[in-house]
């Protein structure tokens, strides 16, 4: 039989109620209760069961799995969180905890979509390339941004944002361009300049032909270090390269502009969202807006 088997997960009872049984035999049903904590009655029932039906009468009779806890409001949420803002388990979390003041726990969300029938989220395909990198992050605000520009399909024609990330927060900034060239390279950095509420020390990019060397000395004329990545390490630009990810998966996959001007102020909003409103796993659910303060010394 099923008990029999060393995969049953009601095995482990069974030998624990054939040991209280093997008591009962000897010293009768009293003393065994109160040798082992149980009430007379249960003692008395796994006795008859055993009787009438050997091991099989002692299989557990309660329900492998008790009712769900969670309100159906919290449940109506978390499907919510999964078919309308294509979170996973994670962010669901802290997404009921920051919006809807809910505690829920990662498991628990996870099999309440499986019992709703939601399919899980899709894997997005990772090209095989070279070993990760240690992964780290600057201490301070400023302390390194990584710049890069991402190729976009935008009403049968091309159209380049160019990104922004503070290493430290991961605060943004995203701007549209019809081209990609010096011109936009060196509008982009007065942006980025004005953007951000702390001094940038050090610009790191590519090599690529949209930075030439006018973007660089325009950099070091700011006072801002210049580093380069190496070539075809587009891991050494991590953070900026995870965010053009997410832009594929929130932004760009879930919104059709009908022109430029209305990507570019779409390309913006979407900028305040990311910065204030998107809470992020890698700074334990703050927003990029919220870490400033908690790496910046009080004025």
């Amino acid at each position: 039989m099923a008990i029999q088997s060393r995969k049953s997960p009601d095995r482990g009872k069974v030998r624990e109620r054939l040991a209280v049984l093997a008591y009962v035999k000897v010293h009768g049903v009293a003393p065994a209760a109160q040798r082992f904590g149980l009430d007379r009655k249960t003692v008395r029932t796994w006795r008859d069961r055993y009787r009438a039906h050997g091991e099989a009468g002692l299989v557990p009779r309660y329900p492998t799995r008790r009712p769900r806890r969670i309100p159906e409001e919290t449940v109506a949420l978390i499907a919510h969180a999964r078919t309308e803002c294509r979170y996973g388990a994670c962010r669901a979390r802290l997404w009921l905890i920051r919006v809807h003041e809910r505690r829920v726990a990662t498991k628990t969300i996870t099999r309440i979509c499986e019992d709703l029938g939601l399919p899980p989220l899709r894997r997005v395909k990772r090209r095989r390339g070279p070993r990760q990198l240690t992964l780290f992050e600057k201490p301070y605000p400023g302390d390194s941004v990584q710049v890069d520009v991402k190729v976009v399909k935008l009403a049968g024609t091309k159209a380049y944002q160019y990104t922004a990330l503070d290493d430290c927060t991961r605060l943004r900034v995203l701007r549209l361009y019809r081209r990609q060239n010096q011109v936009a390279s060196l509008e982009f950095f007065e942006e980025v300049r004005k953007a951000f509420p702390f001094p940038i020390r050090q610009l790191q990019n590519d090599n690529g032909s949209e930075f030439p060397l006018a973007f660089s000395l325009s950099v070091q004329e700011a006072g801002i270090r210049r580093r380069y990545i190496r070539p075809r390490r587009p891991q050494q630009n991590g953070k900026v390269e995870r965010s053009h990810r997410i832009d594929n998966e929130e932004f760009w996959g879930r919104h059709e502009c009908a022109g430029f001007e209305e990507a570019a102020q779409a390309v913006r909003d979407w900028e305040q969202v990311y910065n204030y409103l998107r809470f992020s796993i890698a700074l334990h659910g703050r927003t990029p807006a919220e870490k400033p303060a908690a790496v910046l010394p009080a004025a």
